[in-house]
């Protein structure tokens, strides 16, 4: 049967078991050790011990070279990790971009249906006052009524000088209730203005409140997405490396393979790809076939 395609590290081959030696330096070794036994059996003891200790030097370089593989693989984890960051982080603005511009499409619509309104509010208020004005007449007082009345009989009665002296007196009057009739008729005018005016400065100023208060509870909401994003990517950074240190100290499975089937899909040590791979879609990717290991009978 086939084996199902892994990831190999420093702990687990693709088979899920300790990984065997690299090829090269295992041949390198053989070949030491067959020297090594050549010398022995011609007696060349000072060639036998510089090929023995060259077994152990080439199982150092062995465990260099497979070191430094590890930490180009967790070099990479590392670096697919910040590009799942960088991903979901550039989704993440751009959701919460979305999500303002809604906020700030509504706010709009709120201030022009609120201008909408305003403005209907005051043509009919104009049309209210122009109503009020024009049924609004100067009417003159009785005492006013009284002395022009007088007047005139004074006049018609010859009593020039006192008709004189009552025109003056009733001219004067006059003057003060004309000027008493404008700044009413102003009043009429001013005054529903102002309120009206008033009135929908407050309504403006409450409108504003409410869209900059929606505005902020978004700020809040996506400031507390944000740390638990940003928190999130921690864990998995202090997950992965906590994985990383127990490469170097696992120990070789015995029996049947646990760890096969599940490790390249669940490790912790592969969480950089395995993220990177989640976010951009290619988790199920069907691999290369000239990576894929040797088929098994």
């Amino acid at each position: 049967m086939a084996v199902k395609a892994t990831r190999p590290s420093f702990s687990r081959g693709a088979d899920g078991r300790t990984p065997s030696n690299v090829p090269e330096f295992q041949q390198r070794m053989e070949d030491l050790s067959m020297q090594t036994t050549r010398n022995l059996s011609l007696g060349d003891y000072e060639s036998a011990q510089n090929t023995f200790y060259s077994i152990d030097a080439t199982r150092k370089d062995q465990l260099k070279f497979r070191q430094d593989k590890e930490q180009k693989r967790q070099d990479i984890e590392k670096s697919n990790l910040g590009k799942s960051y960088s991903v979901e982080k550039a989704r993440f603005e751009a959701e919460w971009a979305k999500k303002e511009a809604e906020i700030d499409l509504v706010c709009q619509e709120k201030m022009q249906v609120l201008d909408e309104t305003h403005q209907i509010g005051i043509a009919n208020l104009e049309q209210e006052i122009a109503a009020k004005v024009k049924s609004f007449r100067f009417k003159a007082s009785v005492a006013l009524l009284q002395l022009e009345d007088t007047e005139r009989r004074l006049g018609l009665a010859n009593e020039f000088k006192q008709a004189a002296e009552v025109r003056a007196r009733a001219q004067r009057l006059r003057k003060i209730e004309e000027a008493a009739y404008e700044a009413r008729r102003q009043e009429i005018e001013s005054r529903p203005r102002q309120q009206l005016r008033e009135a929908q400065e407050a309504e403006r100023r409450f409108t504003e409140q409410k869209c900059h208060a929606m505005k902020v509870e978004l700020k809040r909401k996506r400031d507390k997405a944000a740390a638990v994003l940003r928190q999130r990517y921690r864990n998995l950074e202090l997950d992965m490396t906590h994985s990383f240190a127990l490469e170097t100290v696992a120990q070789a499975e015995i029996g049947s393979v646990k760890t096969h089937n599940s490790r390249s899909e669940q490790s912790s040590t592969f969480r950089g790809s395995l993220k990177l791979e989640a976010l951009t879609g290619t988790k199920f990717d069907v691999p290369d076939v000239s990576r894929m290991p040797d088929i098994v009978d």
